[in-house]
């Protein structure tokens, strides 16, 4: 099936994506734990990877097209004058983030004693070419995506061991 990307209102993310699973459509809508420090302890929350962008398997037609517009939130689809399906190695990307509609864990990376940061398990082992930053302090590794030819920065859980 085609993955196409559709953009969102602010804040209508998750509204949307249920509306268009009730009426039967695949919605990927990457999500992760992220670790943020409150009061001087460590909270987890689940944050969207993209926001304002859901991505939708379906195979296009007329009448899916504008079922899928007339949902609250729905801005538009992507693509250069009429949508385009996002090609199939960026879809691949989006599938691994998704991980099966579970929210990403943190993944583990190990520090050696010289300061060299190795990613033992996770989703960011399927990113280490990718990796811009490693903040492991912060919990924190900044990785970059392409998707339709434009550079994303995506935000990932780590935990040192």
């Amino acid at each position: 099936m085609d993955m196409y990307v559709l953009q969102i209102k602010p804040g209508f993310e998750l509204s949307a994506a249920g509306t268009l699973r009730k009426r039967g459509y695949k919605v990927l809508c990457p999500m992760t734990e992220q670790h943020i420090r409150r009061g001087g302890s460590w909270h987890i929350s689940q944050r969207l990877l993209f926001t304002q962008y859901l991505f939708v398997e379906c195979e296009l037609t007329d009448d899916t097209y504008y079922r899928i517009r007339s949902v609250e939130g729905v801005v538009r689809f992507l693509g250069f004058g009429k949508p385009e399906e996002l090609p199939k190695d960026e879809a691949m990307y989006i599938r691994i983030l998704n991980n099966d509609g579970i929210p990403i864990a943190a993944s583990k990376v190990y520090s050696t004693a010289a300061g060299a940061k190795m990613v033992l398990s996770g989703v960011l082992r399927n990113y280490v070419d990718n990796i811009i930053s490693l903040d492991l302090r912060q919990r924190r590794a900044r990785i970059k995506l392409e998707l339709f030819g434009k550079e994303h920065k995506i935000t990932l859980p780590v935990i040192g061991i």
